[in-house]
């Protein structure tokens, strides 16, 4: 807890961030893989890898959508539908792309520069905030779904980025929370959380069901998913 406290303030390195997406994770779909390794699994049984990039970027984001349901237990696949969802963190993996909302928004700090570097989908619908989580510029009330999946940790202040997810949600509103617990800090990741940290985050909030796992998304520490609602 000491420790959190002296992390609280801190940010991201962006541009270390960036160097990860373009270095380590842009190349590996380039010639031919996906990244995350286990994107086939989400896919449509018997589905080919697409022979093309930017198949391979639709293949990716259409995996990241269908893992983001079962990691919440979420049965319904068109769950996203006809929805107002918002995105916090999503790097170009392509969730708002492809999680067919209504009305679909990505808040990244990185989009423009993303967009820059040609790793945002084309052609999307899907609408990106190039701001920080901290004050998302929607109107309270707005929002029927927000997301937060392995992000909580990189902003710079996680107190202030559930508040807004509180005032954005509409009453019976739902937020699918998805954190790592108790890796060491890095300069992508510069906050650290305990079970017991993220229930304080989320007590303004009604928990429908929380799920501890031993696979962290980093190289250490175990992964917290929590499915809440707006009172």
């Amino acid at each position: 807890m000491a420790f959190l406290r002296r992390a609280q303030g801190r940010a991201a390195d962006l541009d270390a961030e960036l160097g990860w997406w373009l270095e380590s994770w842009d190349p590996v779909i380039r010639d031919g893989g996906f990244n995350p390794g286990d994107v086939q699994e989400f896919l449509d049984p018997g589905e080919p890898t697409a022979d093309t990039y930017e198949g391979r970027r639709r293949q990716v984001a259409r995996a990241e959508v269908r893992r983001v349901l079962s990691e919440a237990g979420i049965d319904d696949p068109r769950f996203f539908e006809g929805k107002v969802v918002v995105d916090i963190g999503p790097g170009p993996l392509g969730f708002p792309d492809a999680c067919g909302a209504a009305v679909s928004i990505g808040v990244e700090p990185l989009a423009e520069r993303f967009a820059a570097a040609g790793l945002l989908i084309p052609d999307s619908r899907a609408v990106y905030l190039a701001v920080g989580a901290e004050e998302i510029p929607l109107v309270s009330e707005s929002i029927d779904v927000v997301l937060s999946r392995n992000s909580l940790d990189h902003v710079r202040e996680p107190e202030a980025v559930v508040a807004e997810v509180h005032r954005l949600l509409r009453p019976g509103g739902t937020f699918i929370l998805n954190v790592d617990l108790d890796h060491p800090a890095t300069a992508t990741e510069p906050h650290t959380f305990t079970e017991e940290r993220v229930r304080q985050l989320l007590a303004p909030f009604e928990v429908e069901r929380e799920t501890i796992g031993e696979r962290a998304h980093g190289h250490e520490g175990r992964s917290m998913v929590v499915v809440a609602r707006r009172a």
